[in-house]
C-alpha cells in the first residue's frame, strides 16, 4: 500500500511525516514504510514466540510542495492513495484550501484524459467504448465533480487503471493543528465526506514529541491527554479503512503474518497472495477467527468443539480469519 502526502507549502506534511516515522530526524525525502498495529498479531506473538513476525506495512510519500506541479504528480500517480494535509495550526482556512487541491488534482486528470482521448479519435472504432467512457470522465470533471464519486463498473475500472487518475483515488483528508485548531474542523469534515473521502483531525507536532516518550509510557500519557489511539495509529487504521483492505493471519512456530486482502476476497484469492502455488493446487482452508483462537489458543481444543471451519475457495475472507491452506501440486 502506497500513499502521498500531499499538501500546500507550509501545511505542515513534513512534520506528520516525521511522527509517522517515529523520529524528528526522519529524510523526507525517502519512502517511508510503517507496520499497521495489530493486536492479534501481538498477542499470537506471545503465545507462539515465533522466528519471524510481519506485521502488514503502509509506505508513505512525502510529495514537496508544490504537490499539484506535474513535476511532482508521478509520486501521486504512482500511490494507491493521496493523503492530503490542511493547515489547521496557522491559516485555517481549510475549506478553501481543500477545493483548491482537489481542483488540481482534477486538472491533472482533465490535461491526462484529453490527450488519450485526441490519440483514440484517430484509431479504429474498437477504441471507442474507451473513448466514451473518457469523455463521460471528463465531463464529470467539467462539473467539478471528482471522479471517485461517479459510479464505475470493474470492468471500467480496468480500463480507466492505465491512467492513474488523482481524482479516482481513495482520498484521506488530515487537518493538521495545534490543540483544537484554528479553524472548526466540523464544516470542512462535511465537505470531504461530500467528496467521497475520510477526515482525520491532528496535532502532529504533538505527535512528533510523543515519539520522544519511552514506549511503554506512550499509551498512559495518550490517555491522560484523552486520546485513545496516537494519530500515528489512527492514520494507519484510517489508511486501511480507505483501501478498503482487511487482514487475514498465517501463524506459527516460525512465523506470525498478517495479510491484507481486498475487502471480500475469496480464500482462492488469499491463497494465492501467500504463494502461487498453494492457489494451483488448493483443496481447502482451515479457518479461526482470531477472536475464537484468542479465548481458546489451543488447535487440538478448538478441533473437539468443532469450531475449525474448512472452507472451500469461493469463501469470503473476514478480518482477522487465521488461515492454513490445505493444498496439493
Amino acid at each position: 500500500m502506497k500513499i502521498a502526502l500531499a499538501g500546500q507549502s507550509g501545511c505542515g506534511r513534513s512534520t506528520l511525516y516525521k511522527a509517522l516515522a517515529g523520529s524528528s530526524s526522519a529524510d523526507t525525502a525517502k519512502p517511508l514504510t510503517v507496520c499497521v498495529p495489530d493486536e492479534r498479531i501481538d498477542f499470537l506473538v506471545e503465545h507462539w514466540n515465533p522466528k519471524s513476525t510481519v506485521y502488514a506495512t503502509v509506505t508513505f510519500f512525502d510529495v514537496q510542495s508544490p504537490a499539484f506541479n506535474p513535476r511532482n504528480m508521478g509520486r501521486i500517480k504512482e500511490s494507491n492513495a493521496v493523503a492530503l494535509v490542511l493547515d489547521n495550526y496557522a491559516l485555517g482556512n481549510l475549506e478553501e484550501a481543500f477545493l483548491q487541491s482537489e481542483s488540481e488534482l482534477m486538472i491533472s486528470d482533465l490535461g491526462i484524459m484529453e490527450k488519450r482521448v485526441a490519440r483514440l479519435t484517430k484509431e479504429s472504432k474498437a477504441k471507442q467504448a474507451e473513448a466514451q467512457l473518457l469523455l463521460r470522465c471528463m465531463e464529470s470533471i467539467e462539473r467539478e465533480i471528482p471522479l471517485r464519486l461517479i459510479e464505475l463498473t470493474e470492468q471500467e475500472l480496468e480500463i480507466l487503471s492505465p491512467f492513474s487518475l488523482a481524482s479516482l483515488k481513495p482520498l484521506l483528508v488530515i487537518s493538521n493543528r495545534s490543540g483544537n485548531g484554528v479553524s472548526s474542523e466540523e464544516q470542512i469534515a462535511k465537505l470531504v465526506r461530500k467528496h467521497g473521502g475520510a477526515f482525520l483531525g491532528i496535532d502532529s507536532g504533538f505527535e512528533l514529541e510523543l515519539c520522544d516518550l519511552p514506549e511503554e509510557d506512550r499509551g498512559e500519557f495518550l490517555e491522560s491527554m484523552g486520546f485513545s489511539a496516537s494519530g500515528k495509529t489512527r492514520v494507519l487504521s484510517e489508511a486501511y479503512s480507505l483501501l478498503d483492505l482487511v487482514s487475514f493471519i498465517t501463524m506459527g512456530k516460525d512465523e506470525v503474518r498478517a495479510w491484507p486482502i481486498r475487502r471480500g476476497s475469496s480464500a482462492l484469492e488469499a491463497a494465492g497472495i501467500i504463494h502461487s502455488d498453494l492457489a494451483r493446487g488448493f483443496i481447502r482452508a482451515q479457518v479461526i477467527p482470531c477472536d475464537l483462537f484468542r479465548e481458546i489458543p489451543n488447535e487440538v481444543e478448538l478441533r473437539k468443539t468443532g469450531s475449525i471451519g474448512l472452507q472451500g475457495k469461493e469463501y469470503t475472507v473476514l478480518d482477522g480469519d487465521i488461515l492454513e491452506i490445505k493444498f496439493s501440486v
